[in-house]
C-alpha cells in the first residue's frame, strides 16, 4: 500500500487536479447523454470482470489483452479484449471505497460479467508472509465488521506452496509501518491486507455476481516507506507533497533513486500477479 500510496500522490500538481476534474465533468456527461440515446439497449456480456485500484496494478493484465480497447468511463477507466480465449473487461476502479462501489456498481450494470475478480496488490500482516506470494482467500473481512466468503473454496484441500487462502482484510487506512499491520491483524485475525476487495464482494452479493479476490503481496510486515516518502505523506495538501517532493530532488537524491525503484518493483510485481491470474481465467466457468 505504499506503492499505492506513491503512484496515486507522489507527483499530482494542483493544476493537474483541475484538468483532471474538469476531463470528469465532460465524461460524466458524456455518459449521460450515451445512456439517454441507448435507452432500452445493453452492453455487451463479458465472461470475466477484474478490478484493479490503478492502472500499475492492472498493467500486467492489460499488457496480455489481445484486441485492446481502452475507454474513460464516467467512474471507471476500461480496458477491454480477449485474454486466454475468454472476453475479459479490466476496470481501474480508483482508490476510495466510494470510488470502488460505484465502479463496481456500474460495470455490473453495462456488462453483467459472469465472474468479478478483485485483483491488484495486498500488504503482509505478519512475518510469515513474504513479498511475491499469491493471496486467494476463502474469506474477506472489513473493518466495518462485515465478513464475506468468495469464490474459492478449497475445503480439505490443501494450497500450493506460495499460496495463501487465510482471511483477506480490507481497510481503507495507508499501512506505512509495522506497528499499524500489527494492530490491524490483532483486531481483525488476518495476516494479509488489501483496499478494495470487501466492497467489490459486498456489491458482487448485493448484485448476485460470483466474485473471488486475487491479490498477490506486494510489502511485507516490515516494510517501511523511505524518508522522502515519509516526508510527502505528512504534508497536508496537494501542494505541500509537491513542495516536499520538488526538494527533494535535489537535497537527497539517493532517497528519490530508491522511491523510484519502488515503482519498478510494482511493475514487476503487477506482471507476476497477471502470470498467476491467466491460469486462474482459464479455469473460471
Amino acid at each position: 500500500m505504499l506503492i499505492r500510496f506513491l503512484v496515486a500522490n507522489l507527483i499530482k500538481s494542483q493544476a493537474q487536479e483541475a484538468v483532471r476534474n474538469k476531463v470528469e465533468e465532460v465524461v460524466t456527461d458524456q455518459a449521460r447523454n450515451l445512456a439517454e440515446m441507448q435507452q432500452g439497449r445493453e452492453m455487451p456480456v463479458c465472461d470475466i470482470a477484474l478490478v484493479f485500484a490503478n492502472h500499475l496494478e492492472a498493467t500486467g493484465v492489460v499488457d496480455q489483452l489481445e484486441g485492446l480497447i481502452s475507454t474513460q468511463c464516467a467512474s471507471f477507466v476500461e480496458h477491454a479484449g480477449r485474454w486466454n480465449g475468454r472476453d475479459v473487461i479490466v476496470i481501474e476502479a480508483g482508490e476510495t471505497w466510494r470510488q470502488v462501489a460505484r465502479a463496481v456498481t456500474d460495470l455490473i450494470n453495462m456488462h453483467h460479467p459472469n465472474w468479478v475478480v478483485s485483483a491488484g496488490f495486498a500488504s503482509a500482516l505478519s512475518e510469515r508472509i513474504r513479498k511475491g506470494m499469491i493471496v486467494m482467500p476463502e474469506v474477506i473481512r472489513d473493518t466495518k465488521g462485515r465478513e464475506l466468503k468468495v469464490g474459492l473454496q478449497l475445503g480439505e484441500q490443501k494450497p500450493q506452496r506460495g499460496l495463501i487462502t487465510t482471511p483477506l482484510i480490507t481497510t481503507s487506512e495507508v499501512l506505512t509501518t509495522p506497528s499499524k499491520r500489527k494492530k490491524l491483524a490483532a483486531g481483525f485475525d488476518g495476516e494479509v491486507a488489501d483496499m478494495e476487495s470487501a466492497v467489490v464482494a459486498e456489491i458482487c452479493r448485493q448484485a448476485k455476481r460470483r466474485c473471488m479476490a486475487v491479490r498477490v503481496v506486494a510489502e511485507e510486515f516490515e516494510d517501511k516507506p523511505p524518508e522522502l516518502l515519509s516526508k510527502i505523506m505528512n504534508q497536508g495538501s496537494v501542494a505541500a507533497k509537491l513542495g516536499a517532493f520538488s526538494k527533494g530532488i535535489f537535497t537527497q537524491a539517493s532517497q528519490l533513486k530508491e522511491m523510484w525503484d519502488l515503482k519498478n518493483e510494482a511493475y514487476k510485481t503487477s506482471e507476476r500477479l497477471a502470470n498467476f491470474l491467466a491460469g486462474v481465467v482459464k479455469q473460471l466457468r
